[in-house]
């Protein structure tokens, strides 16, 4: 049976799995091409979801000590 996504800490640890598993897409995807232009795209946006996935993490630390989200 699938999680239910049903609190903040639930959700953002879903979120923080999708922001992980696209990052590492990307980066898998940008090793395997020998075109620059291509690879230069794909590791910018492999940085954009690292962004993410700190962001998102830095979400986690704040629900997890108490702080708002907000």
């Amino acid at each position: 049976m699938p999680t239910r996504l049903t609190t903040p800490d639930v959700i953002l640890q879903a979120a923080l799995q999708k922001e992980m598993q696209a990052r590492d897409f990307y980066k898998d995807l940008a090793r395997q091409t020998s075109v620059t232009f291509v690879r230069e795209l794909l590791e910018t946006l492999q940085d954009e979801e690292s962004k993410h996935v700190h962001m998102i993490e830095g979400m986690l630390a704040r629900l997890a000590s108490g702080r708002n989200l907000g």
